[in-house]
């Protein structure tokens, strides 16, 4: 199927986009006007070679590594494929011109990318060729950035007219994803053993932090920003931290309230899921309902508690371009200021960015469960 869409995206979309300017409306380029014939027909080859390898026959485990290892060249050729087609192309038209990212090629990337997260499922969480599998086109894609030979797409001009600024803003917009998730394991995890130890407490709870997730983002942004400013008139030591109707306390409010549900949610199911008879050993041992809690639920729930903070950390990076709107900064101010410019480029490194960092927060948290709680497969579910 992988194969199939990459092989459909390559013939009927275009593989790159060329643009007079950054800001005028692009003209597909197809994939046989942008590559040479040698880097075409290498690039059906690594498709029909994952496509044998997919109905191929023999050990599942070296089947499935030798797939994930194809679909992840896959990934990293088509990705130098376009920096190559944006020199070339680039070079025809002047200085001015932009050669973005076909939607061929990210058709064939996210299609690529479905057979490597196949590949890891199937092959052993943490082993030596679920950890070649996952790393090859992360490790490939920074390579070509390293090398320069994504110079000339638009997107990397676009990176370059930034600068710093880019930086200081992805610092930023991670910054706020962690204090809002921070903030909502400080107050979700105690709502959550509240709503387990009083059941009567349980639904209302629940139905309190999943009615925030149906606001509208900006409606919520919006709804803060009054209170917040009177607020910070009322005490005007608040003014000298930056608390206010705009800036960061509005965003960090928001996102947080918004992480609450996952951390709540997973926290109360976690510790109703504790296996009866280790709280009755617990119970048996002289320990107080507190202790049990303590030295006993909450340890054993602490893997789906985990698996509640990936969720709402997630969520946190994604909703964090919501900043743009209340003068918070982050990289939201890439991906609604493309939008604005009708900058296709400057939308996608802002949008590249933020995918980033979210794939990024899950990877490292998934690794920390992995070290902590080996016997439950690393990751709760």
């Amino acid at each position: 199927m992988a194969s199939a869409s990459g092989i459909a995206a390559g013939l009927l979309l275009p593989f790159a986009t060329l643009r007079a300017s950054r800001i005028q409306s692009g003209i597909g380029v197809p994939s046989l006007d942008a590559l040479e014939s040698w880097q075409a027909l290498a690039l059906l080859l690594l498709w029909l070679s994952l496509a044998a390898l997919s109905i191929g026959r023999g050990r599942a485990g070296a089947l499935s590594a030798a797939r994930g290892l194809v679909a992840s060249g896959a990934i990293v050729a088509l990705v130098w494929l376009s920096g190559d087609a944006a020199a070339r192309l680039g070079a025809l038209v002047g200085g001015f011109a932009r050669v973005s990212v076909g939607a061929g090629v990210w058709v064939g990337v996210v299609a690529a990318q479905a057979v490597v997260l196949a590949s890891r499922r199937e092959l052993r969480p943490g082993g030596l060729w679920s950890s070649a599998v996952s790393l090859a086109a992360p490790a490939g894609v920074l390579a070509l950035l390293a090398s320069g030979a994504l110079d000339a797409t638009g997107m990397a001009r676009e990176y370059a007219n930034q600068g710093p600024r880019f930086w200081a803003e992805a610092g930023w917009h991670l910054a706020l994803s962690a204090a809002s998730a921070g903030l909502a394991v400080l107050v979700g995890v105690p709502l959550g053993v509240l709503a387990f130890r009083r059941r009567s407490t349980a639904g209302p709870i629940l139905a309190l932090v999943g009615a925030v997730q149906t606001i509208p983002g900006l409606a919520m942004i919006g709804i803060l920003v009054a209170p917040l400013a009177q607020l910070s008139h009322a005490l005007p030591w608040l003014r000298s931290v930056g608390f206010g109707g705009l800036g960061w306390a509005p965003v960090v409010i928001a996102l947080t309230l918004y992480a609450l549900l996952p951390v709540v949610r997973n926290t109360y199911a976690g510790l109703r899921g504790v296996p009866p008879e280790t709280v009755d050993a617990g119970i048996g041992m002289g320990m107080t309902p507190l202790q049990v809690l303590a030295r006993v639920r909450l340890p054993m729930a602490a893997p789906v508690i985990t698996s509640g903070l990936r969720t709402a950390g997630v969520q946190a990076i994604g909703n964090a371009t919501l900043g743009a709107f209340a003068a918070a900064g982050t990289l939201g101010l890439f991906v609604f200021g493309g939008l604005a410019q009708q900058s296709a480029d400057l939308m996608m490194v802002g949008s590249v960015a933020i995918v980033v960092l979210a794939v990024g927060f899950d990877a490292v948290l998934r690794a920390v469960q992995r070290v902590l709680w080996p016997a439950k497969g690393g990751v709760a579910p």
